[in-house]
């Protein structure tokens, strides 16, 4: 058997001599050594075009040491049964900081009107519960399989109940507007089982000044930089200056002390200010992506960037998602997310296919179930140690309970949400 690596190897990261450690990065208990134990369920699926039938899973210190067709002798074994043992899911996209506006804030389609609600909702409403519903937050997530979240965060509050649930997290510290306070330094380190990474986001081209928006896609260095883009046709028409959703968002903006010319605004649409500003690259996570168009697609494609998709949120506050299929046919790399709470019902992936394949009913099921594993991992910079299973990737793994199915029914079902009881995290180690 091979032998575990307790740090598999992660490209693109910061040197350490050049790495700031970040206060927001939480202290973790010692990692302390496990016994291998192996996983088998009547499907194992190991990644795009990987459906194994009985397959076995070894884990040893919250990370995969082999796949094997049968069980190793000498190990302790765990058949799950009927259903699919499948890599942990990665949540690419989530504000786990606004899960106290879980309910209060109902999505109508009208964007402006939501985000003019929740702006004024947030400090009050937050300042009572919202640590406590961060926390159930975060045990809902450890608790269904996720592996890998990407949360936006303005303060990293969120981090020491990500690493209490053995929850490995990229935690992007979102600028907004022209204030010179400015995220810390990017960094990436494993505690024990545990990615703890601090990354860089700019919350969208209609709120961030172009200058600032290249000096923060320099400061993201080899990590992730992520931006919200062409969520709405508000923020495409405010670009475009003219249309009635533009002026409504002009208008919220100013109240919040952001004004037009202050943005020094170098390009008419929302990817062409991230072009101006020299932020699109395979390093840049873009967010939703609903107006983007076809001729877009294409120059995101190019670029080698990401585009994370939250079907329920943006059904929700747009009426409208993302050309997928287009964004697929062009070579784009997709993820999958919930968006926060204050916009979804609640933060489960497994939801999140099953509202992405009844509005794409022609998208392939084993397209949306890569989006939520192997490419949510590639968005945040995590090819090859979440989303797959194979030696040297990361814990835990997930499971989804099924009837008896057919080989060619088994994925549809679990992207379709035919579950026969509700999927879980396996081989979590906290």
């Amino acid at each position: 058997m091979t032998s575990p690596r307790p740090i598999p190897f992660i490209p693109n990261l910061p040197s350490p001599k050049t790495s700031l450690p970040s206060p927001a990065l939480p202290a973790i208990t010692a990692f302390m050594p496990n016994a291998p134990h192996t996983y088998t369920a009547r499907w194992v699926w190991t990644g795009p075009g990987g459906l194994v039938p009985g397959a076995a899973v070894t884990l040893q210190d919250g990370f995969i040491t082999a796949v094997e067709a049968h069980p190793p002798r000498g190990t302790a074994v765990t058949d799950l049964g009927e259903g699919l043992l499948l890599p942990g899911l990665v949540n690419a996209h989530t504000h786990l900081e606004l899960s106290g506006l879980a309910g209060l804030v109902p999505p109508n389609g009208d964007f402006v009107d939501w985000l003019e609600q929740m702006v004024a909702m947030r400090p009050d409403t937050l300042r009572v519960g919202g640590a406590e519903a961060t926390a159930k937050a975060v045990a809902g997530l450890a608790r269904d399989g996720t592996a890998l979240v990407g949360d936006i965060t303005n303060t990293g509050k969120a981090a020491a109940d990500l690493a209490q649930a053995g929850v490995s997290a990229v935690s992007f510290y979102e600028a907004l507007g022209a204030a010179r306070a400015e995220p810390p330094q990017a960094m990436a380190q494993w505690r024990g089982t545990l990615l703890s990474a601090a990354a860089v986001a700019a919350h969208a081209p209609y709120s961030v000044p172009t200058e600032r928006l290249a000096g923060l896609k320099a400061r993201a260095g080899d990590l992730p930089f992520c931006m919200h883009l062409a969520e709405s046709r508000a923020e495409v028409e405010f670009l475009a200056g003219n249309g009635p959703e533009g002026e409504r968002l002009d208008r919220f903006l100013t109240k919040r002390g952001l004004r037009r010319q202050d943005l020094h605004l170098a390009s008419s649409t929302p990817l062409g200010q991230l072009e101006a500003a020299k932020a699109l690259d395979a390093s840049t996570l873009l967010v939703h992506g609903v107006q983007l168009t076809s001729a877009e697609a294409k120059r995101i494609a190019r670029a080698g960037a990401s585009l994370c998709v939250c079907p329920r949120s943006n059904l929700g506050l747009t009426k409208a998602i993302a050309p997928v299929e287009e964004l697929l046919a062009v070579g784009v790399n997709l993820a999958l997310g919930t968006d926060s709470l204050a916009s979804a019902p609640d933060l489960s992936l497994w939801a999140e296919m099953t509202a992405l394949a009844q509005a794409k009913p022609n998208l392939a099921p084993e397209a949306i179930l890569t989006m939520a594993t192997q490419g949510g991992a590639s968005a945040l910079g995590q090819a090859g140690s979440f989303g797959v299973l194979a030696p040297g990737a990361a814990g835990p793994l997930a499971f989804a309970p099924l009837s008896e199915l057919g080989q060619d029914e088994v994925i549809a079902a679990v992207v379709r949400g035919e579950h026969a009881g509700s999927p879980r995290s396996v081989g979590r180690v906290v």
